[in-house]
């Protein structure tokens, strides 16, 4: 054996022997670094004992001094960056360590590309947990650089550069399905998204940290969650919330502490947020009080632009306040306000109201003036007067607009025909068809309390009007007939009378149950007719295409939207490409919706995707579901989808009920129904014999249904809930 050959097998083994120390000592600080239940950055001298410190280092000293970079294999000079960009940022030598920490991903990410179809191993998934960890030592450096004393332009770049390394180390170990490593170094982008004073994706991430710190973390890090939860409240403007959420985090703190120093350390920050949200929770208040008084003081009609201000601005403060369901109702409001004074020119999906006149007093709504309906009550106030029509049915599909016909159309003009004849005509509207089931109240309606005042009540010249919109809620709330019974007796009493007549409204798919009542109480004997016949029924239908152009126009000159011609157009045709004609309903909401998002232009419209009638109804849903907050998001869609069912009706559901199929508190559900309920998506039925929900037409079902099978699109953004009150 040659003295050369000897001095190749020693080198060798020299060789040999610093790799493996290299490999053994980069296994030992990556499981150190990959350790969920170790928190605090160590270097690699604190991680390794003294012997293997040593020898790491008599290894890389080895390697540097004998050998070309080129000659050491890629993956190992990955580990001997990595280490030495360790120990150069723990030294606070920040470039010399981020450009070895990008060297080494490098290298990594090269040697880690997993083909289409590749099956995953466990070598794999190894290495992807190391770029992982390269990637959040990379986000350390650019958050050190931001912290220096460089303009605030270069900090927000550097902390930017730092919460996309985090975000792409957690999206990393969340991909592999490593959970508690996601809850280990998920704290630090809260702390980036502080600096950048990001308080809405602040708030998201803490929600998620929350999640995984419960199964995987430490009390020490739940209170660092609810202390992020209070800051992001807190810069939202939300006082009440914030004060809540920081004196969790401080009785957290307490218990997870035993050290009076370290105490006091975390919960200075806490305190101070503590302290001023409450400080500005009074003057939230005192602002709420002040702004209620105007309201109160300031007529719409006298002063139409500040009482708008004064709505805009209190629901801003309800809202920021997580007081969704009272910033809901003054949302409605000033949609209602600004349709009434014309400055909308869509009101969505509430039925139609009167309109509010130069002299205070209310008109006949212009939709039902506009749009031929003003012909459908002069014709039905026809009958009424007529001694020839006893009763009247009033009858269409889902969403043609027969309740805003009732209530803003024909009970007004009733009402105007006792001053221009000797005959006083008294509509009397009633909504809810089980109060017969309570005992008799003179306090409420009943069917004896009411029947019996009029007959006590009858005058010569007074004609009562006895008006029951939306019909087809008694089959669902009564499903039997001998439920329903009473209520089919009580029509047969009252309309034998002279001087009381019913109307009817009902959807026209529920016409059949009519034969029921009429066979049950031989209706028929005092209407004079059959109770299908032309004489009786009264059909209201959709619009006509051309007929709807005309429509739109004429409601959007008012409000000045300014829509192009050819945008009218391409709404009409997609509106009606089902079956030709346009559903009033439908044309509310897509308008409230291209109202809401300024569009104007067909190539705005056209913006939207392949389908933009779907989108804008989608929207439209959204909004409500927005308005009960970030964290009721999901709750709020499966109280809609709870409130349909596979058979394409609406099925009513008590409190109770809804709490239960939840799996929920019920003031949670409170909230979510508040705002459901204020922005019309949602009827509340009160004493059925107790309080119970439905959804507010049948248009709704299948759009509900759709997006809660789709995945639930419509609050997509919107993160997993939790109770973290």
């Amino acid at each position: 054996m040659t003295d050369k050959y000897k001095k190749n097998n020693i080198a060798q083994l020299i060789y040999d022997t610093a790799i493996s120390v290299i490999e053994d000592c980069t296994s030992k600080i990556f499981s150190n670094i990959l350790d969920s239940h170790i928190i605090q950055f160590q270097s690699y001298s604190n991680i390794l004992n003294e012997t293997d410190t040593q020898q790491l280092k008599a290894a890389i000293e080895h390697l540097s001094s004998n050998y070309k970079r080129q000659q050491i294999s890629q993956l190992h000079i990955a580990n001997i960056d990595f280490i030495l960009g360790r120990e150069d940022y723990a030294n606070n030598q920040i470039e010399q360590a981020l450009n070895k920490f990008k060297n080494s991903l490098l290298i990594w990410e090269k040697s880690t590309k997993i083909l289409p179809g590749e099956v995953v191993t466990q070598q794999i998934n190894e290495r992807l947990e190391k770029i992982g960890a390269i990637l959040f030592h990379i986000g350390l450096c650019h958050e050190h650089q931001g912290n220096l004393n460089i303009s605030v332009e270069q900090k927000n770049n550097y902390w930017q550069q730092a919460q996309n390394n985090f975000k792409q180390s957690l999206d990393l170990f969340a991909q592999i399905d490593r959970q508690e490593l996601v809850a280990k170094f998920i704290i630090q982008q809260g702390e980036v998204l502080k600096k950048l004073e990001a308080w809405s994706d602040l708030y998201k991430l803490a929600q998620r940290a929350l999640e995984l710190h419960l199964t995987y973390g430490t009390e020490e890090q739940i209170a660092q969650d609810y202390g992020f939860l209070a800051e992001a409240a807190m810069h939202e403007s939300k006082w009440d919330h914030a004060s809540q959420l920081a004196e969790l985090a401080v009785a957290i703190q307490n218990q997870s502490m035993a050290n009076p120093l370290e105490i006091a350390q975390y919960q200075n920050s806490y305190f101070s947020i503590l302290s001023e949200s409450q400080s500005n929770l009074e003057e939230w208040q005192a602002t709420v009080n002040q702004l209620e008084k105007a309201r109160r003081q300031t007529s719409p009609h006298h002063d139409l632009h500040s009482y708008i201000s004064i709505l805009k601005a209190l629901k801003k403060l309800y809202f920021d306040q997580d007081q969704y369901g009272k910033s809901a109702i003054i949302k409605e409001e000033q949609l209602r306000v600004e349709h009434q004074y014309g400055l909308k020119a869509f009101i969505g999906i509430n039925p139609l109201q009167t309109q509010q006149k130069s002299d205070n007093s209310r008109t006949i709504p212009r939709e039902i003036k506009v749009s031929g309906r003003l012909e459908d009550v002069n014709n039905l106030v026809a009958r009424i007067k007529s001694q020839d029509h006893k009763l009247i049915v009033i009858h269409g599909v889902s969403g043609v607009g027969k309740s805003s016909l009732i209530n803003s159309g024909l009970i007004p003009t009733l009402l105007a025909e006792n001053s221009e004849d000797n005959q006083a005509i008294s509509p009397i509207l009633l909504r809810v068809y089980t109060d017969w089931m309570r005992n008799s109240d003179s306090a409420t309606w009943n069917l004896e309390y009411v029947l019996e005042t009029l007959r006590k009540n009858h005058q010569k010249n007074n004609l009562k009007v006895l008006i029951l919109d939306q019909f087809e809620e008694l089959f669902t709330v009564c499903p039997k007939p001998a439920q329903r019974l009473p209520l089919y007796q009580f029509l047969y009493e009252c309309l034998s009378l002279n001087f009381v007549k019913v109307v009817l409204s009902i959807q026209t798919n529920y016409l059949h149950y009519l034969l029921e009542c009429d066979r049950l109480t031989n209706l028929e004997t005092v209407i004079n007719y059959e109770i299908l016949s032309k004489e009786i029924l009264y059909y209201i239908s959709n619009f006509e295409p051309n007929h709807s152009q005309e429509i739109i126009k004429n409601l959007i000159e008012p409000a000045q939207l300014n829509w192009e011609p050819n945008l009218i157009s391409q709404v009409v045709k997609d509106l009606s490409s089902a079956d030709n004609t346009v559903s009033p309903m439908e044309l509310q909401v897509v308008g409230t919706e291209l109202q809401e998002e300024a569009i104007t232009t067909v190539e705005a419209y056209q913006k939207l995707g392949d389908n933009p009638i779907q989108k804008l109804t989608i929207n439209f849903i959204d909004g409500a579901i927005k308005d009960c907050g970030f964290l009721n998001g999901r709750t709020a869609i499966s109280v809609l989808y709870l409130l349909t069912n596979e058979h394409g009706t609406r099925p009513l559901k008590t409190h109770a009920e809804l709490a239960s199929e939840l799996l929920m508190e019920a003031n949670k559900l409170d909230l979510v129904l508040d705002v459901l309920v204020a922005r019309g998506l949602v009827l509340l039925l009160p004493d059925l014999p107790e309080d119970s929900y439905q959804l507010a037409h049948n248009y709704l079902i299948p759009l509900v249904r759709e997006q809660k099978q789709e995945g639930e699109k419509s609050i997509s953004e919107f993160e997993f809930e939790r109770d973290i009150m």
